[in-house]
């Protein structure tokens, strides 16, 4: 490690300085090693004289990220001078869908977040954080208690990243209504129920627990995609009622929630459009009612989530419609990666460079990257990271070309772009890169449950390209999986294409065979294949908990186990139907004497994206 010597810092910045040293390669030793000076300044400089490297910064955020310059600059790199275009930069993670970070790999995002320049994070808990005199919500799904949250506050804090609470206060409530104990407290599946006292009094706890776990006066009060807002249990109580009117008094209710507690609060704007439109989000043209703008409080902040645009018309037409409302608008962006075990970062990078040159173009300077855990929350906590470095650069830099990410990486993780990138390869085939599809596609993750029976999916994929590509990007990512800072997960990734180069295609094989009456083939299939690809299954498994444990608190692993394990079963029962059948113990699988039907009629013979397990799995939905 290269030795510094810290001058000028501020004495609070010294020991979460040692830490991040520590990352980078650099060790701070007082009195010893190269003079870094530290100073306060108006931008994000770094200037190497004869005998000290002087580090300007405007935030704590800006020093740390400063820092990961440094180790180059020491080393005769070219000085730097930035400065940042965002007052805000905050990475949203998804702590709601099985997967909930612990302490170690939350710390670390936080480090991670530092050195990028991020000036905030949100924790997206749905009922994942603890609520006095609420035992149920949360109950056994890993929820931060509250010593847990504000040890975080604290880290972050430190780090000069605010900790920012985001929760829900109209719908993704399922889970928790789900219980005996939300009795009364629910509208339709997963919507509290307005106008109901408990619902306020349940929302004021809930508030005041994120007042009292977290400096920030910023909050996330949610209330996105309640699409059927007054039409269960209210509409039985309270007779018919326009949904948009009962959304708004809610959400003037809870937003004086929120300022009698000190907050200022922000919400997903999506409802407004969707009262005014039919339920469409996305419009080309028209703008939100003026009655409804007008009902909108003053001290809201409303965030336009766009996750998939590639159409700059719509794109800046839709920033064009939250201008008319008298509300600050913030922007939040996708990091993809919640449509199975990898991520999507070319996706979110193409769509993603559109729409901050229009943020750019309309003076947006509040952006919000998300990364959602949707059906699962399979991925790697880290796979998304390179979309969150692009997200980081563009706020920096005028430019971002190939060169300076790869660059970045190599500052910021100690890896290279290509390595970060590589968490993309699962869903990479040749038919399903970004240059050949609109939106992404997530073949490995519903390929691996494809039943080798029903075989639901065997329509929606390419036979002559699909085992053979899964085999080459094992290949690769097993390379990789020594790598320092990220091999135990895309080890796991490369674990899962050796399942799918033998599975992908199997129930394929299957049915040709049974339908040529080829005993011989289908006895290759029980007796060979199924057992490697049994023992394959077990070692994805087996690198997918190490993954997961090394991430995430042990709550939620059991959906993984749930399925993967379900999926063995039910492979071993494939074999064991085949060999009766070869043994003449049965007549017939009569699974196999019906062609395979696309789930998709209009996407037959393509690549879909189809992130269910549950609809996935099998027909007999109970």
């Amino acid at each position: 490690m290269k030795q510094i010597q810290l001058i000028g810092l501020d004495a609070a910045l010294l020991p979460s300085t040692e830490e991040f040293c520590r990352d980078i390669g650099l060790e701070v030793c007082p009195g010893k090693g190269i003079r870094v000076r530290a100073s306060r300044g108006d931008c994000l400089s770094l200037k190497r004289s004869a005998d000290e490297v002087l580090v300007t910064y405007r935030a704590r955020n800006e020093w740390f990220r400063a820092l990961t310059f440094l180790p180059d600059t020491l080393e005769g790199g070219k000085e730097i001078c930035q400065t940042g275009k965002y007052r805000m930069l905050c990475y949203m993670a998804d702590n709601s869908r099985n997967a909930v970070y612990n302490i170690q790999t939350a710390k670390k995002m936080i480090r991670s977040l530092a050195g990028m320049g991020y000036t905030s994070m949100m924790l997206y808990t749905e009922d994942t954080y603890e609520l006095p005199d609420y035992p149920y919500f949360g109950y056994m799904r890993g929820r931060f208690s509250a010593q847990e949250l504000r040890e975080l506050d604290d880290y972050a804090d430190s780090f000069g990243i605010e900790l920012i609470p985001c929760i829900q206060t109209l719908a993704h409530l399922s889970t928790a209504l789900r219980w005996p104990d939300f009795a009364g407290y629910r509208d339709t599946g997963d919507i509290l129920m307005v106008g109901d006292e408990r619902t306020y009094r349940f929302i004021e706890a809930a508030v005041r627990q994120c007042a009292a776990c977290f400096r920030s006066r910023q909050i996330n009060i949610g209330m996105d995609e309640a699409h059927m807002i007054a039409c269960g249990e209210y509409l039985k109580k309270n007779g018919y009622r326009k949904p948009s009117d009962v959304m708004l008094e809610h959400m003037e209710r809870v937003v004086a929630i929120c300022h009698q507690a000190g907050f200022h609060p922000m919400m997903w704007s999506d409802m407004f459009f969707r009262m005014a439109f039919g339920g469409t989000y996305y419009i080309r043209e028209g703008s939100v009612p003026a009655d409804v703008v007008a009902k909108v409080p003053d001290g809201l902040d409303l965030i336009y989530w766009d996750y998939y645009s590639m159409d700059r018309e719509l794109f800046s037409h839709m920033l064009d419609c939250h201008k008319q409302f008298r509300n600050a608008t913030v922007f939040a962006g996708g990091a993809w990666k919640w449509y199975g075990f990898g991520a999507h970062n070319a996706f979110s990078l193409k769509s993603t460079k559109m729409q901050l040159d229009v943020c750019a173009e309309q003076g947006i300077d509040r952006v919000i990257v998300t990364s959602w855990g949707d059906n699962g929350g399979e991925a790697s906590q880290f796979s998304a990271l390179a979309s969150m470095l692009y997200f980081a650069e563009r706020c920096y830099c005028d430019a971002v070309d190939e060169a300076w990410m790869d660059a970045r990486a190599k500052q910021c993780f100690g890896t290279d772009f290509a390595t970060l990138m590589a968490f993309d390869l699962p869903d990479s085939l040749p038919e399903t890169t970004v240059e050949q599809v609109e939106k992404p596609k997530n073949p490995s993750k519903y390929l691996l449950y494809n039943d080798l029976l029903e075989r639901f999916m065997d329509c929606h994929m390419n036979r002559e390209t699909a085992a053979q590509a899964y085999a080459a990007h094992a290949t690769r990512l097993m390379q990789l999986s020594k790598d320092h800072s990220f091999g135990y997960a895309l080890e796991t990734l490369g674990r899962l294409c050796l399942v799918l180069s033998i599975k992908c295609d199997m129930g394929w094989r299957l049915y040709e065979a049974y339908q040529a009456g080829d005993k011989t083939a289908l006895s290759t299939l029980a007796n060979d294949a199924i057992p490697q690809l049994l023992s394959e299954l077990e070692a994805f498994l087996a690198a997918f908990r190490r993954q997961w444990y090394r991430e995430n608190k042990t709550f939620g692993f059991i959906t993984q186990e749930i399925r993967i394990g379900g999926l063995m079963e039910r492979i071993r029962s494939v074999r064991a139907l085949l060999n009766a059948y070869l043994n003449g113990e049965v007549d017939r699988i009569e699974e196999l004497e019906s062609a395979p039907l696309p789930m998709s009629p209009a996407a037959n013979g393509q690549y879909i994206n189809y992130n269910n397990w549950h609809g996935n799995v099998a027909a007999g939905i109970l």
